[in-house]
C-alpha cells in the first residue's frame, strides 16, 4: 500500500502527494487506483524540484 508523503487542503478538496522517486508513474497510478477508490482526479506535479503523483479527493465536510 502506498502512503502520501504529504497532503494539501483546499476549499473543497484534499490533494495527496505520492513520491515518484522510485518507480514508474503509470505503475504508481495503477496501484493508487486500486487502493484509493474514492478519488476525483489523478495527475502529476513537481514541488520543490521533486516529482509526485497527485490524487484529489473531495472533502465532504
Amino acid at each position: 500500500m502506498l502512503f502520501p508523503e504529504f497532503s494539501e487542503n483546499k476549499e473543497d478538496t484534499i490533494i495527496l502527494y505520492f513520491s515518484v522517486d522510485t518507480g514508474d508513474v503509470r505503475n504508481i497510478q495503477d496501484e493508487l487506483e486500486k487502493t484509493y477508490v474514492c478519488f476525483e482526479k489523478m495527475g502529476t506535479a513537481v514541488k520543490d524540484g521533486k516529482k509526485y503523483v497527485t490524487m484529489e479527493i473531495k472533502d465532504e465536510n
